[in-house]
């Protein structure tokens, strides 16, 4: 709407820059507090062991 009323002036050309980097200053930014949480977390890491239970012969 407001655009045609704006005689003899150029139009507006919009860039893209800000919000991507904007968006990939947040990834990067989300990324480092993951990887300085996972280095500070003072919980020894755990293994899974599976054990199966031994086959018994049928009894008849």
């Amino acid at each position: 709407m407001y655009e045609h009323d704006r005689y003899s002036q150029p139009e507006r050309k919009f860039s893209t820059g800000l919000p991507i980097g904007v968006m990939l200053l947040a990834m990067v930014a989300i990324g480092a507090y993951l990887f300085v949480g996972s280095a500070l977390s003072s919980a020894p890491q755990q293994s899974v062991a599976i054990v199966l239970p031994t086959p018994v012969a049928p009894s008849k």
